[in-house]
């Protein structure tokens, strides 16, 4: 399984389906999170992860998350800009090195496959939110 190449394809169809998205859309498997909410989370969650990466993280890192922009346009810069970190640092650092974790696996290579995962079911998430035809999950082991 290419977990890089997961994460790159499910954000991107994420995007898409919120792109156009009412901002205060309801997202039925997130109780109280809106389409606007969905988004901020996945930004913040590839920026964090992204950060743990580039800097070598090896304790459970102390960091506040980025500012929530008050736009839908500012929302997806804040998203592709932490998107492009992520895929950039797992891009160019081996599965098997060091980085901090809240699981008992501390490896890049965890955070590789985790992240395949949360883009996968917040691509779902967002597909449900718009209605859209949800696209078919290929395997992510």
């Amino acid at each position: 399984m290419d977990h890089l190449t997961a994460i790159v394809r499910e954000s991107a169809r994420f995007r898409a389906a919120l792109v156009d998205a009412d901002p205060g859309a309801p997202v039925p498997t997130c109780p109280g999170w809106s389409a606007d909410d969905l988004l901020h989370h996945l930004a913040e969650v590839q920026d964090f992860w992204a950060y743990v990466l580039r800097e070598g993280v090896t304790d459970e890192p102390d960091r506040d998350p980025p500012p929530r922009p008050g736009t839908r346009a500012g929302l997806l810069a804040v998203f592709d800009t932490a998107h492009a970190a992520l895929v950039d640092q797992l891009g160019r650092l081996d599965p098997t090195e060091t980085r901090w974790s809240w699981a008992e696996e501390q490896t890049v290579g965890f955070t590789l496959r985790r992240q395949a995962h949360e883009a996968l079911v917040h691509r779902v998430d967002a597909e449900l939110t718009v209605g859209a035809a949800r696209a078919p999950i290929q395997g992510i082991a």
